[in-house]
């Protein structure tokens, strides 16, 4: 595995930065929690010609935990997530593939709400919803009823409507961006705004509430792949970002086709203080062990995931138990795809650094390719 690690990086103003590095660094040479002014062009939209690549796909994610105030009064504490994404590839045959996910998850017996949109578009248009090339991020849903949009020195803006669910939302981080990226097993980057804190409004079964107490975490991810699509060419991953009192940490973990579901080819792990964005810490490979238990059998998909995940290192242990999930199967017939397990923990899950205990909220992504599941059944 050809894994480079790195420290402190610059982003400059016309460069992208695509070099094997898994490292948290601030995007310019500015004081940590400070906002760079330079443009950074790895905020917007790419096609896989600009990546050199055969097939690349590419996600803006946003999660939250929040509590929602009704006028009259009323409270619901939620947690959710918003995924708006598009796939490009010779493969698709002068297509773009554009696809937004939504899942909310409330504190009480309330089942969660999830709802996915995919289309294909001629490909000569997604620069018509997508901007391509450019320092922020302006993702329009053909349906003009999906919208993310801003860079991360005003804010980024979200508007999602489906149903009887309408989310107006803001969210703004001084947090400087680190960065996940990988050559195998699977080729990605990931920039992360680890921590902001979200304001705005949610509209559910015709009653307005105010986002109250809200924090949140953001991502934009970029999996390439000359070998087809990019779930051929790994078993599945698993990613979890909890936030404390204090602290933040993001941890992504890639299974080889040969690791199955017992091993990672690929460890990170990020510790940050949330309040001024300082790495107090940051691990990789052998120095993390991963410890997974509480499997559940998901018979449907013939998977299994775990709901209980441990990433621990000599003086950091990061502990979740999240079992309320929201699946979201991509399995296809006519190609090699994947199902996803996300799941979220309103409480109870730990971060111990130094000594120090702290609790507090998570979110956990488990996915499990096909090919993995082909190669690696369920007992």
């Amino acid at each position: 595995m050809s894994i480079k690690i790195g420290n402190i990086m610059s982003i400059l103003l016309v460069v992208m930065c695509f070099t094997g590095l898994s490292t948290a660094a601030p995007t310019t040479f500015v004081p940590i929690g400070s906002q760079a002014t330079i443009a950074d062009f790895t905020e917007g939209g790419h096609l896989e010609t600009d990546l050199g690549v055969y097939f690349m796909a590419e996600w803006w994610y946003l999660n939250g935990d929040a509590r929602l105030v009704a006028s009259d009064g009323e409270i619901r504490d939620i947690g959710f997530f918003v995924i708006m994404s598009h796939q490009e590839s010779p493969m698709l045959l002068g297509q773009s593939h554009l696809l937004t996910s939504c899942g909310i998850y409330f504190d009480d017996e309330t089942p969660p709400i999830f709802n996915h949109t995919e289309i294909y578009i001629p490909r000569i248009d997604v620069g018509n919803y997508i901007a391509l090339g450019t320092p922020y991020v302006d993702y329009t849903y053909p349906d003009d009823l999906k919208r993310f949009y801003g860079s991360a020195l005003p804010g980024y803006n979200l508007n999602y409507i489906f149903d009887d669910l309408e989310m107006d939302l803001f969210f703004q981080t001084n947090i400087d961006k680190t960065i996940d990226q990988a050559d195998q097993p699977l080729n990605f980057t990931t920039y992360e705004h680890s921590y902001g804190t979200l304001h705005g409004s949610i509209i559910l079964d015709g009653t307005r509430y105010d986002v109250t107490q809200a924090e949140g975490y953001m991502d934009h991810m970029i999996p390439v792949s000359n070998e087809g699509t990019w779930p051929m060419s790994m078993h599945g991953w698993t990613w979890l970002e909890v936030t404390t009192k204090k602290y933040q940490a993001v941890a992504y973990a890639v299974r080889g086709l040969g690791d199955g579901y017992d091993n990672y080819s690929y460890k990170h792990l990020t510790l940050l203080n949330k309040h001024n964005g300082k790495v107090l810490a940051e691990y990789s490979g052998n120095n993390i062990t991963i410890i997974e238990s509480d499997w559940k059998e998901e018979g449907d998909y013939n998977r299994k995931r775990p709901s209980m995940v441990k990433f621990s290192t000599s003086d950091l242990d990061v502990t979740i138990n999240a079992e309320n999930s929201i699946d979201f199967d991509q399995s296809n017939p006519d190609h090699i795809g994947f199902v996803d397990f996300m799941a979220f923990q309103p409480e109870g899950a730990t971060i111990q650094y130094m000594g120090n205990i702290e609790e507090g909220s998570a979110f956990h992504e488990y996915l499990v390719s096909d090919i993995g599941a082909l190669n690696y059944p369920t007992d």
